[in-house]
């Protein structure tokens, strides 16, 4: 008996649709034993020694800012860490401190024209006048007399000198915290805890920053100092010194100057890295 097309589009269709059902009951018995298998090998799980391969909660990794192997911390870090710890932060380098004021310059009351050449005048020479930190030290910890002062002048090339504003940002940015003697000081921390690395005071007399008229506040320079003895990793303070102020030079138009007021160059900052090394050799022979 011959079978028309209409006959085959139905067996076909019948074909197909079983196939689909066989499929699909296949399908859903295999899930289930699956399924089955899981529970039983979760089951087995104690709750405290969960499998390594379930992943938990996320976990939030809080950003410490890198200090100079303060005894204080806790838990003690990795060999590794200790030596990129020990390296200087330049980065960190874009510093950021305190909330300064500039005092006004000594001779704000005169003439104007008077004012540009006089400020120039009274800056100071050389050395900060550390005579009155030794004061406060005492106070904290009894510390030996500073011996030797590592110094980085930053002139401004503009005729007005250096705006308060911008130079409380800038420092800011690079770590420095307003504190004793009313100047600024770069602290281990960020934060401005731990030990002082440095210090940066007015050029001009009498050295001094008064946050309250920052505003108005202009100076021809400043200056960075760090003395021997002083931090506990005096290499790694110098270069972040150096690192802040060659930020402020960059950033505000100025120029760095040694302690003689002479252009410093990569020789000057090495001869200054040769003077601690000097200082630290001497140390150790006297404490022998």
């Amino acid at each position: 008996m011959d079978i028309g097309l209409r006959e085959w589009l139905i067996i076909i269709g019948i074909i197909v649709i079983a196939g689909i059902l066989f499929d699909g009951w296949r399908r859903m018995s295999g899930k289930g034993k699956l399924k089955f298998r899981l529970d039983n090998n979760l089951s087995g799980q104690s709750d405290e020694g969960g499998s390594s391969e379930l992943l938990g909660p996320s976990r939030v990794v809080e950003h410490k800012e890198p200090s100079f192997d303060s005894e204080e911390e806790a838990p003690r870090p990795s060999r590794a860490a200790r030596k990129r710890r020990e390296e200087p932060v330049a980065e960190e380098l874009e510093l950021g401190g305190a909330e300064p004021q500039f005092s006004a310059l000594a001779d704000d009351d005169e003439a104007p024209a008077r004012g540009k050449g006089k400020a120039r005048k009274d800056i100071v020479d050389a050395e900060p006048d550390l005579s009155a930190m030794e004061e406060p030290r005492k106070e904290r910890k009894e510390l030996p007399p500073v011996e030797e002062v590592l110094v980085i002048n930053v002139i401004s090339r503009d005729e007005n000198g250096f705006r308060g504003p911008a130079l409380l940002q800038n420092i800011l940015e690079s770590g420095l915290r307003f504190g004793d003697m009313d100047i600024f000081h770069r602290h281990e921390s960020m934060s401005g805890n731990g030990e002082v690395l440095f210090s940066m005071a007015n050029a001009v007399r009498p050295g001094t920053f008064d946050l309250d008229n920052i505003d108005s506040f202009r100076t021809p320079a400043v200056s960075f100092f760090l003395g021997l003895p002083g931090p506990r990793h005096p290499k790694q303070a110098f270069e972040v010194m150096v690192a802040a102020a060659r930020k402020l030079a960059s950033e505000l138009n100025g120029e760095l100057k040694d302690e003689q007021r002479s252009v410093m160059t990569a020789q000057t900052i090495e001869h200054y890295r040769q003077r601690i090394i000097d200082f630290e050799r001497k140390s150790l022979t006297q404490k022998r």
